[in-house]
């Protein structure tokens, strides 16, 4: 693949788009799950957080071993197990089976948003990989709206198996992609092999655990990562059983919180050199503060709508888009000779934090909005707070230099 960074932006939009589309595409799906396999709506959610928790676990082994043996054959060999496993998720007979189905899914579709951050880290420095970002973020707001729309017609016109065998075809197409376009990008190859690449993949792990820099980044990425999911498992049904939308209204209002993704990622695009990635987290984290108060102030006063729901999801998600390419490039910017395992350890924490705010939103289901609700401001309270403690620790840092 020639690295022009037009190509170079397109390709890595199709690797980030490989775990949005199987996790945002069956979403209007769920509810009907439920009848389909008998069972409740806490159990279906399973299959989400599930797939996070997988998801997370596996970056954690891909990202040190592209840093080992380059990205190419590491992504090869994980888009192969998400074309297997995505195609027998389709024909699970049982809410059991699909459960563990979405876990292979997802521990081959990390490679995809794993490797595409390492190669964006191999090709860009670190304000211009938070532009690069941005760029890829705009483009993959298409997917996230894509996805639940063409879902909702998926699900009326054929049923929930439908949304697996279409992520079956796209999986299909990006694995024939990287196999014939993707040249290796990683020219710093450690040689370690054996034990001695577990003590190193360890070592470097414990590099960045004991990092305050990188952690702050992390930590504050991963706590709006949890109340992004957490509003992405709780809305199917807050909005088709509680408001009485369709599952395909329920796809193509969903829309509107890609609009704010959209135009705040190509802010970001536009300004991430001048300003830096120091200056865009909070500016993203004050918007997204406010954005929560509302959503939650307007829930406390019983004015439930599909209006108070996504305009203030839409405004967060302005936030959201400088947001996650600001704390991705710093993070992965703070050791850059191990920028797969930064990456690894930088999805591990998101995906982890996901799980956790599905888990909870969906342990206190009480057939309202609330429990969606409060855990998407706290998540995002939470964010706040650590954004504001991680930025005065790089002030000190700086002051200290």
């Amino acid at each position: 693949m020639p690295f022009h960074p037009v190509i170079v932006i397109i390709f890595l939009t199709g690797l980030m788009a490989v775990g949005h589309i199987a996790n945002n595409m069956y979403t209007p799906s769920m509810p009907a799950m439920t009848d389909y396999f008998a069972t409740d709506a806490a159990t279906v959610q399973l299959t989400m957080s599930v797939y996070l928790l997988a998801f997370a676990v596996a970056q954690l082994a891909y990202g040190p071993l592209s840093d080992r043996f380059g990205r190419r054959p590491v992504l090869i060999g994980g888009l192969i197990l998400y074309v297997v496993a995505s195609g027998a998720a389709a024909f699970s007979g049982s809410i059991t089976v699909l459960i563990v189905m979405r876990a292979f899914q997802a521990f081959g579709a990390c490679a995809g948003p794993v490797i595409a951050r390492a190669i964006v880290r191999d090709l860009f420095g670190r304000e211009e990989a938070a532009k690069v970002m941005a760029y890829i973020g705009l483009a993959m707001g298409a997917a996230p709206a894509f996805a639940p729309v063409l879902g909702g017609f998926l699900q009326t016109w054929f049923g929930w198996q439908a949304s697996f065998v279409f992520i079956t075809g796209f999986a299909v197409a990006i694995l024939m992609l990287t196999w014939m376009r993707l040249e290796e990008t990683n020219t710093e190859r450690s040689e370690t092999t054996g034990l001695w690449l577990i003590v190193e993949m360890l070592r470097n792990y414990w590099r960045l655990m004991t990092s305050r820099e990188y952690l702050g980044f992390v930590i504050t990425g991963s706590f709006v990562f949890a109340g992004v999911f957490a509003f992405m498992a709780g809305a199917p049904f807050v909005a088709i059983e509680i408001l009485g939308y369709s599952p395909i209204e329920f796809g193509l209002v969903s829309i509107a919180p890609i609009g704010g993704y959209v135009l705040g990622s190509f802010f970001t695009s536009r300004v991430a050199e001048r300003l830096g990635v120091d200056r865009l987290v909070p500016l993203g984290m004050s918007v997204l503060f406010a954005g929560a108060l509302v959503l939650l102030g307007v829930a406390l006063l019983g004015s439930l709508s599909i209006y108070s729901l996504y305009v203030p999801m839409a405004f967060m998600s302005f936030g959201m888009a400088v947001v996650f390419p600001s704390t991705l490039a710093g993070s992965i910017s703070v050791h850059p000779e191990i920028a797969g395992a930064g990456s690894a350890l930088y999805g591990f924490l998101q995906m982890a934090a996901a799980a956790a705010g599905i888990y909870i939103s969906g342990r206190f289901e009480s057939g309202t909005e609330m429990p969606m609700i409060w855990t998407v401001s706290l998540a995002i309270f939470a964010a706040t707070v650590a954004a504001i403690i991680a930025a005065r620790g790089r002030k000190r840092t700086t002051a200290a230099a």
